[in-house]
């Protein structure tokens, strides 16, 4: 027998079905609103997956109290502008350390600098022996590209670039060669094969090789594109058809972060998945 409210005459159950129907439309509403409060105010908490980085903040912070210094003339074609952020060997050390306290890799490390490059629009550089001397108080640098043999690195704005565009990267390197990483990080070589190129520092004249690339950045990705002067070698089977059919290009096209996720574009494409969540990728010492 079906039970009716004494005064209205409603069902028991219709009573049921409109709260439910109401809760429903209350979910719905609640969530349309955290949507539109996510898009409106919070837009940097829409990033897919984005390591957080307290220790390397505070030491992007504290260049914010430094003022560009004039770079060498020979360079300043290199750094894009007359003055810049030089990093010393104390600086790169602050850096790497702040990534291996916020357990980061190296590729992560330079889009937040690539960030704060591109937001200020002041070029950041370092030179090789400041790297070498840093590196030296025994940091493992997980997968990155190749810092041997580093004359110069610098993360250079450019005022001409617009959407996702972040930073040019360029290297200088003293020397062409091929860079074999531990099979536990990459099976595969890197192949520094950059241009010629001639500059000069504070030493004088000097011969170096350009290796260039771009940095990108969206709300889901990073990616690193338009390689020039370096290519990947797959070890194995791979390795050894690149090298009896000639034809086929070892081009690394470039490197994507997505979702924690590394996909190396290259002659044979790979995926590293949880690439930013396992330790043997981070920085470390």
């Amino acid at each position: 027998m079906k039970r009716a409210c004494p005064r209205y005459g409603c069902s028991v159950r219709a009573l049921a079905t409109a709260g439910r129907a109401l809760a429903t439309a209350g979910r719905v509403l609640a969530s349309a609103c955290s949507i539109v409060i996510a898009l409106v105010l919070l837009p940097s908490e829409l990033r897919a997956f984005e390591p957080p980085s307290p220790n390397l903040d505070a030491f992007l912070a504290d260049l914010e109290q430094r003022r560009p210094q004039p770079v060498p003339e020979g360079l300043r074609a290199f750094a894009g502008d007359s003055t810049a952020l030089r990093l010393s060997a104390a600086d790169v050390a602050d850096m790497l350390t702040a990534a291996e306290r916020d357990t980061l890799t190296l590729l992560r490390v330079n889009v937040f600098l690539g960030r704060w490059v591109a937001e200020r629009k002041v070029p950041v550089y370092a030179s090789g022996d400041a790297v070498e001397e840093a590196l030296a108080e025994g940091f493992s640098l997980g997968l990155t590209f190749p810092l041997n043999h580093v004359a110069y690195l610098f993360f250079v704005p450019d005022s001409a670039e617009s959407g996702d565009f972040l930073v040019h990267i360029r290297a200088l390197y003293n020397e062409n060669y091929t860079f074999r990483f531990d099979r536990d990080i990459l099976d595969a070589d890197v192949i520094v094969h950059g241009a010629e190129t001639a500059y000069a520092d504070d030493a004088g004249p000097r011969t170096g090789y350009m290796v260039t690339f771009e940095l990108h950045d969206s709300l889901e990705w990073a990616r690193y594109t338009n390689v020039e002067g370096l290519s990947g070698k797959k070890r194995g089977v791979a390795g050894f058809l690149q090298k009896v059919f000639f034809f086929i290009p070892k081009t690394l096209d470039g490197l994507e972060l997505r979702d924690g996720h590394l996909k190396i574009k290259a002659f044979v494409d790979q995926t590293i998945e949880d690439f930013e969540r396992l330790e043997r990728y981070h920085v470390s010492r």
